[in-house]
């Protein structure tokens, strides 16, 4: 869940900071002191200081198993402040759902649940952190206690002096509560240390998708693109794609219809390698994309997808991400041939408008436009459009399919639609059902096989 990893980054690092600011203030002061006190104490009595030197180990024992114990617990609890984060994030997001079908009662409760387990488990790390001032308080007076019996039978004997007793108290008095302070830091380390465990776990987990050593990089692209035999599975198991195979010839434009979940958009996973296929093989003009680096691979593709992510900048800054080098008049060009310069144009601060987080000061039509414009700035030569212009009316969409043709001429385009009046004049037609390829063929060819496409398209027309 994407708040446990806000919580990485901020609660436990923040814990981490605590933990180690203690530490650097109280570590050397504190082993200074007692070492100090303790060489002190023995040139004065040698047989009284043994006393403490075997009472105090024996209340370390308990001590060390508390602060075990509190960093399992702080583990467990910071776990559980990256699901209490989640679900704030969740509620923030779909506030509108959550008025529409007056969810705020089940929202509440949702989250009452959440902080009363945020409670209950900080209050059990709470409370093996303070055992420790009492066991070493009670294994403090028990050594002093023998220190005062031992003291008075050797001054009755002669074998001591008041003076020394009086030295020797003050020098226990003075390291008593810098043992304690050792003892309490040993809790807080072991709380950075649940911290640090949990960002380990993700500075040292390997990468899934990496370049290999001798990755190659990419020379001019032409922009065929192959799928040979492939098959993919998600990590919970279910099929995705089951041997697809299909080419796609330098400047061709093919759609990729079919039902809904029959694998459509994990061709553009694959095709951006987020993902490697379990087996068969994608290649970039006959080159396997697991052979080329990463960053020349998604540099040579331009993605437009449906949820239009755009970041919390202004317009400007959101369409120069296709090509941050790109100059004003390049960026003007690509927002009005995705017909998004006409709305900017009438926005109070025009190109310097503010998007909001994840674009919502804006329509859902202008954030796809707007990513539109990213796509063309980019000027790849490979375009994919992932139902790019299912939040366009019309009017627009027609604007936008038009500027769009002329755009994905001598350039490979892939498009993801489910509307198929907007794939009709694509060079090829590919109909993916369950995992593979089904069909293949322009729309009047499909139409007349009578298929999986005809019936689609039958379905929309009713």
């Amino acid at each position: 869940a994407s708040g446990d990893f806000v919580s990485r980054f901020i609660n436990d690092t923040n814990a981490i900071r605590e933990a180690g600011l203690r530490v650097a203030n109280n570590l050397t002061k504190g082993i200074v002191t007692v070492i100090g006190a303790f060489i002190s104490m023995l040139l004065i009595d040698w047989q009284l200081t043994l006393v403490l030197l075997v009472a105090y180990p024996i209340a370390f024992g308990p001590v060390i198993a508390l602060g075990n114990s509190v960093r399992k617990r702080a583990k467990t609890a910071q776990q559980q402040v990256g699901e209490v984060t989640s679900l704030l994030s969740e509620g923030f997001q779909s506030g509108r759902v959550v008025k529409a079908y007056g969810l705020e009662d089940y929202q509440s409760q949702r989250m009452s649940k959440g902080f009363l387990d945020r409670a209950r488990l900080y209050l059990k790390v709470l409370t093996d952190k303070a055992a420790v001032d009492p066991i070493l308080e009670v294994t403090g007076g028990i050594a002093i206690a023998g220190v005062l019996a031992i003291s008075a039978w050797r001054i009755s004997q002669g074998d001591s002096t008041l003076g020394d007793f009086i030295g020797f108290l003050g020098l226990i008095g003075l390291a008593a509560p810098e043992i304690r302070a050792l003892g309490t830091l040993n809790a807080v380390a072991q709380e950075g240390g649940a911290a640090a465990d949990r960002i380990f776990e993700v500075l040292e987990a390997p990468d899934v998708i990496s370049d290999k050593a001798d990755a190659r990089p990419l020379a001019e692209v032409k922009g065929r693109l192959e799928f040979d035999d492939v098959s993919f599975h998600y990590p919970d198991g279910s099929p995705a794609l089951k041997g697809l195979s299909f080419t796609a010839l330098p400047g061709e434009t093919i759609a990729i219809v079919g039902p809904s979940g029959a694998g459509k958009s994990t061709i553009f996973n694959l095709l951006l390698r987020l993902y490697d296929p379990a087996t068969g093989e994608v290649s970039l003009d006959g080159v396997n994309i697991a052979d080329l680096r990463g960053v020349d691979l998604r540099g040579a593709m331009a993605l437009v997808s449906q949820d239009a992510a755009l970041f919390d900048d202004t317009i400007e800054a959101n369409i120069r991400l296709g090509k941050m080098d790109a100059n004003d008049e390049s960026l003007r060009n690509a927002a009005i041939r995705a017909d998004a310069d006409g709305f900017i144009e009438t926005l109070p601060v025009k190109y310097s408008t503010q998007v909001g987080e994840g674009g919502r000061n804006l329509s859902g039509g202008q954030r796809q436009r707007v990513a539109l414009a990213r796509a063309i700035l980019r000027d790849a030569p490979i375009l994919l459009l992932d139902e790019a212009t299912s939040a366009l009316d019309a009017d627009s969409e027609a604007r936008v399919q038009a500027a769009l043709t002329e755009f994905a001429k001598d350039r490979t385009t892939l498009i993801i639609a489910h509307r198929l009046s907007t794939v009709r004049n694509a060079d090829r037609i590919l109909v993916v059902e369950d995992g593979c390829v089904v069909e293949t063929g322009s729309h009047d060819e499909l139409i007349a096989q009578g298929g999986v496409y005809a019936r689609l398209a039958k379905l929309q027309l009713s």
